[in-house]
């Protein structure tokens, strides 16, 4: 439970630590975030004050499955109601097509031309700035309707909405109704050349039909004159009706048969052009046992029925028993091929392209309804052969007589059946049916639906948020510079203090030379009393130990503020009123010099040369009790006078001489130099710089110093700013000291305080 317990507070602490980490970050980072969120929620409100408006306008039809047409059989009405969906799809696929859009297009040419108005139209003008130069081209323009209009089913009806958005109100109702007029004006010539065909074979067959009724009737005339025969007995009446009848039920489905033969070829030379895969798959399928054998016992029960009903000479049948019989098993079997005909068109639905889904079922239900006349014919005729058996059996005269009469009520009825077609046929062509109704023509709209203004704005807010955010986790992510005492902890290493970044508290007109030892230009500010609290803190941290006289200061990398705590350490040191000097060890790029304002005169080579004396190097500072010595002239082997006992003898006689003495070396990482100074030194002090120090080279330089046991002490943070939520320490001096600055007269007056 302990061990629970302690990973629980571990987590909770980690997250403490990534969102306190996430703050810190957004203000050290804050102008580039409200920048960022700024960027966003401006480009949002400008885009949304700058935006055209856009009008809607919207439309919608009803469409229908279409019914058989005057040839078709009833076999597949039962389908209907099943793929209505799918038939409202393939619809829409068909809007969406060029065929109509082209034909749109020519309906807003038409408008153009006769409206002669440049005003009511912008997505197909040419030029906006100079409407005179009229549409763009006909092919831009089937474009801009193909991707302007939105089509879509009304979920759960056989509605479908159109939708077209447009700066101009009217050009938007237009083209919602220039689409709506052009399906209706291609689904109504569809429909006209559906019914036009079935007309015309109709009609070659019905022409055909009347003349071989006619020479039936005069052979039957002939007979009965040369004959003097007037009518047939009541077993050869009654024979002669029943063998026409199946005849002429026989011959009504081979006509059937042939004319959906010929739609099928068409429909399957289409398929074979655009896939003969897809081809050859519906001719496997339609070709199934089971489907064959579902269709012949179907067509044997009904040629049964039919013959039972003739034979029994019912005036209502479907009160027979044995009818209601039939009836009941030809339903359990349709309804079975119905099952199997779902079956199928769901795998032409699932395994072929969107444009050729519709042919495909289309050739599948010819294919069968073809089959499935044909199924009735061949039994029908296996019925007018069992009949022609027991007509053979008539007397001769009776034969003949009755032969002539069989033709002529067979051609009769068949005459009858086909006229019946006919007449069909021609009332629908001639009314024009269309399964399509319109609903709502579009209207011109009033007012503008896009764009929302204020949805934009609150979106380039969010997105404003969001880009914020994703910058901050992105700082977080990639960036490995330190930012917080924490950051340091966590590498194992002991935090001194902190030292606030000095811009936030510098004056305008103070140059940088009087903000460099800012202890003395302004030393009632955070980082003065900062710097105080550093001294505190090594002062009485080794208290039963050798006292501390010797300090060096170095940091892993250049550029991390080494030598601006060096030289305000010691003059904190100075002015608190011990005996202090600061050493320019840095050889190779010594800097100690221009923090003290003082010239770079003889120092630390110059006197381990014997150029110089002892006395000669050390220069005095502006601030009481402060001594410096420079690094002297420069020389090439930094390396080899770092190491010599020479200048292991001049800082043992500096800390004999002074209270205290600060070494400015190079960075550790960098040169060698700060390893074997802090073997010379009591203690040895890295600074780190917020945003500026890397962590894994923080860890190095103390791994450095604990591996040569170089006396390491601790870590000074430079630059860290006291608003990034590690302010608390130094709340007190801030507020206090923030409301009273000195003047410049007042910070004048202390520089020459500090000096005497």
């Amino acid at each position: 439970m302990n061990n629970y317990n302690q990973v629980s507070q571990n987590g909770h602490e980690v997250k403490q630590n990534e969102m306190k980490d996430y703050i810190i970050i957004f203000f050290q980072k804050k102008f580039i975030v409200l920048g960022i969120f700024l960027v966003a929620l401006v480009t949002a409100i400008v885009y949304s004050l700058i935006a055209i408006n856009y009008y809607t306008a919207s439309g919608s039809i009803k469409v229908s499955i279409p019914k058989s047409n005057p040839i078709s059989g009833p076999l597949f009405e039962q389908f209907q109601e099943f793929g209505s969906d799918r038939y409202i799809a393939n619809e829409i696929e068909v809007l969406k097509s060029r065929s109509i859009a082209e034909i749109a297009a020519k309906t807003i040419i038409d408008t153009f031309n006769t409206k002669n108005n440049s005003e009511l139209f912008y997505l197909f003008l040419s030029d906006h700035e100079n409407p005179a130069e009229g549409l763009k081209r006909f092919e831009s323009i089937v474009k801009i309707l193909q991707k302007t209009i939105e089509i879509e089913q009304k979920r759960g009806l056989d509605i479908i909405i159109f939708k077209a958005d447009s700066p101009s109100p009217y050009e938007a109702s237009l083209i919602v109704n220039a689409y709506i007029n052009a399906y209706y004006t291609y689904n109504l010539k569809m429909s006209r050349q559906r019914y036009t065909l079935a007309k015309d074979f109709l009609e070659r067959q019905r022409q055909d039909k009347a003349v071989r009724l006619k020479e039936s009737e005069n052979a039957v005339s002939e007979f009965q004159q040369r004959n003097n025969v007037v009518v047939l007995d009541e077993q050869a009446r009654t024979l002669v009706e029943q063998i026409s009848q199946l005849e002429a039920q026989m011959n009504a489905a081979d006509i059937e048969a042939k004319s959906k033969q010929q739609s099928l070829n068409e429909f399957k030379a289409r398929l074979e052009q655009k896939d003969r895969d897809v081809a050859k798959y519906i001719d496997k399928i339609s070709t199934e046992p089971y489907i064959k054998a579902l269709q012949e016992q179907i067509a044997k029960l009904e040629v049964q029925k039919e013959l039972v009903v003739s034979s029994l000479g019912l005036s209502n049948p479907n009160n027979d028993i044995s009818v209601q019989n039939y009836n009941r098993t030809i339903k359990d079997l349709k309804n079975k091929l119905n099952e199997q005909m779902i079956i199928l068109e769901k795998g032409i639905l699932a395994y072929t392209p969107d444009d050729i889904r519709q042919l495909s079922i289309d050739i599948l239900k010819l294919d069968l309804e073809i089959r499935s006349s044909q199924a009735k014919a061949e039994e029908l005729r296996k019925a007018v052969r069992n009949y022609e058996s027991k007509f053979n059996k008539l007397p001769v005269q009776s034969i003949e007589f009755a032969r002539l009469e069989r033709d002529r009520l067979s051609n009769e009825k068949l005459y009858t059946l086909l006229e019946e077609k006919y007449q069909e046929s021609l009332i629908a062509e001639q009314s024009i049916p269309s399964n399509v109704e319109i609903i709502d023509e579009a209207r011109v709209p009033l007012i503008p639906s896009k764009p929302n203004r204020t949805l934009i704005i609150i979106i380039g807010f969010v997105v404003g948020i969001g880009f914020a955010a994703g910058y901050i986790f992105l700082v977080k992510y990639f960036d490995v510079t330190i930012r917080t005492p924490e950051d340091i902890r966590n590498k194992g290493a002991n935090v001194i203090s902190w030292i606030p970044k000095i811009e936030d508290f510098i004056e305008s007109d103070m140059s940088e030379l009087e903000h460099e030892i800012i202890v003395a230009s302004l030393p009632d500010s955070v980082p003065a009393e900062a710097f105080n609290s550093t001294k505190t803190k090594i002062q009485y941290t080794r208290l039963s130990e050798s006292p501390i006289k010797a300090i060096l200061i170095t940091s892993p990398t250049p550029k991390d503020g080494k030598t601006f705590i060096c030289s305000n350490l010691a003059a904190t040191y100075g002015l608190s009123g011990e005996r202090v000097v600061a050493v320019d060890l840095d050889l190779r790029r010594p800097r100690l010099h221009e923090s003290f304002n003082l010239e770079k005169k003889k120092g630390v080579t110059d006197y381990l040369f014997n150029m110089a004396s002892f006395e000669q190097i050390i220069q005095t500072t502006q601030f009481k009790g402060l001594d410096f010595i420079s690094a002297g002239s420069k020389i090439p082997n930094p390396a080899e006078v770092i190491s010599s006992s020479a200048l292991k003898e001049m800082l043992e006689n500096l800390k004999n001489q002074y209270d205290y003495v600060f070494i400015d070396s190079p960075p550790i990482i960098a040169v060698s130099d700060a390893a074997v100074l802090s073997q010379l030194s009591d203690i040895t002090i890295l600074v780190a710089s917020v945003n500026q120090t890397r962590t894994d080279l923080l860890e190095e330089a103390i791994k450095t110093l604990n591996s040569i046991k170089g006396n390491y002490f601790g870590v000074i943070l430079n630059r860290f700013e006291s608003t990034n939520g590690y302010g608390s320490y130094y709340k007190y001096y801030y507020y206090y000291y923030s409301s009273a600055k000195p003047k410049k007269s007042k910070k004048s007056q202390a520089n020459s305080e500090v000096i005497t």
